[in-house]
């Protein structure tokens, strides 16, 4: 029996047989341009592949050439190149924090009149937290496709074996510290479990600021905002240096993206936080019983920070491209579709009724994981950083908590910097800050 994506090759192949045979003239035939990420591990690329290998089947006049181009963050760079050569993509999957430069540089067009047309898409049928970083002065610019919030993920073996509730993670920050002891296994001075493992990341950060009471970047359409030298935002990365000087739960220096996976499913660490994309993955690779929860909440409760991919339509391109691109994006989050996407990457399918339809509605009631994030979402605000130069306020923030964890600065010393370095950029960049 053929596999999954197996089928899909056969269906792109069959598709473009019948074309030469006739199905429709090559004069008549819009081939796009995909420009997609993948930024969480797993075979993510054959699904989305297989999507548009059925979407081409599916459309005799539409032909999309799915061209997988790395991370966000190349992503984004090939994409800006190409759209200041004026040989942009047609269609592109890239960060929704990219809204305010691609607006910027006049890269992407506003969807409003294709989500009002015949054929359009309920907009409000997609999760207020995701549609925060998709508009901009009060037009709708990406459509959410990969979403997602950070989410505990937690050993429910190592749980058991130290006598925690298998079925209770951890609720708050002093939780997090009180479980972190219990579960971190040392082999006299070696530590061979960490009791939590969490990347240095300005994303993953964020979420401790929220939790903490400040969001580090503005909650409103505001692409000036970012506020790092705040107490809250201060309190937040103590806490996080706290969870290795002081507590001694957590690796000490930096604890990159990628390793944190790979160590918990090792069985060196009995937690970590990780993107809700990273669910499929783990569900398939660890041997253990797999936990997930919200992230503990800090003094001013939960919070989440979200984050993810939006699909934009390039301007420059002509109309008709346009219209052709509309179709495929009205196609690509269909509840069904957006729902298998869900299925088959960790991300939080972003419109309720993905939800409410198979095959996203089944898998959720036998996958309980996969509801975690989206019931998170209850707490979730909009994701940093929203500003112009975000890719540059990115590198900042993890460069101050690189510093703080390396104990090369203190919160305070780091956080002073950052803001001073954010202020310039933005600038630089035409915004008017006070003092």
């Amino acid at each position: 029996m053929l596999n999954r994506f197996t089928r899909f090759r056969v269906i792109a192949l069959l598709c473009a047989f019948l074309l030469l045979l006739g199905g429709a003239s090559a004069q008549d035939v819009i081939t796009l341009q995909f420009y997609y990420p993948v930024g969480v591990a797993g075979p993510l690329a054959q699904a989305i592949d297989g999507y548009v290998a059925e979407f081409n089947a599916a459309h005799d006049n539409i032909q999309v050439e799915p061209i997988f181009t790395g991370n966000y963050v190349e992503n984004m760079a090939r994409a800006q190149a190409g759209i200041l050569s004026g040989q942009p993509p047609d269609v592109a999957i890239l960060l929704s924090t990219d809204l305010y430069t691609l607006v910027d540089m006049g890269g992407v067009i506003p969807l409003d009149d294709y989500i009002a047309s015949d054929d359009g898409l309920d907009i409000d049928d997609f999760f207020d937290a995701f549609m925060s970083n998709s508009v901009s002065a009060g037009q709708v610019w990406g459509i959410p496709w990969q979403r997602s919030t950070p989410i505990l993920y937690y050993n429910k073996d190592a749980f058991a074996e130290v006598g925690l509730d298998p079925e209770s993670p951890p609720a708050t920050w002093e939780e997090l510290v009180e479980f972190g002891k219990q579960l971190v296994l040392r082999d006299g001075d070696n530590v061979t479990r960490w009791g939590v493992e969490i990347p240095t990341s300005f994303w993953i950060y964020a979420n401790f600021a929220i939790q903490a009471g400040q969001h580090i970047g503005s909650v409103e359409d505001d692409p000036c905002g970012v506020y790092l030298d705040t107490p809250e935002a201060i309190e937040a990365l103590a806490f996080l240096r706290s969870l290795q000087v002081e507590h001694g739960i957590m690796p000490d220096g930096v604890n990159q993206w990628g390793v944190a996976p790979a160590d918990f499913i090792a069985g060196a660490t009995a937690m970590i936080y990780h993107s809700t994309g990273s669910l499929s993955s783990l569900l398939n690779d660890v041997p253990f019983e797999l936990g997930t929860g919200f992230m503990p909440g800090g003094p001013a409760g939960y919070g989440a920070n979200v984050g993810g991919g939006n699909f934009y339509i390039m301007a420059d391109i002509g109309q008709e491209r346009q219209d052709a691109a509309w179709t495929f994006i009205n196609w690509m989050v269909r509840p069904e579709q957006i729902g298998q996407w869900g299925i088959d990457s960790g991300y939080v399918a972003p419109r309720n009724a993905a939800w409410e339809t198979d095959p996203l509605m089944s898998y959720a009631a036998e996958v309980p994981q996969a509801s975690t994030a989206r019931m998170q979402l209850e707490y979730a605000v909009k994701e940093f950083p929203a500003t112009l130069a975000g890719p540059e306020m990115a590198v900042i923030t993890t460069q101050a908590a690189e510093a703080v964890y390396t104990g090369q600065s203190t919160p305070e010393e780091a956080l002073k910097v950052a803001q001073e370095r954010s202020d310039e950029l933005l600038m630089q960049a035409g915004c008017e800050l006070d003092g």
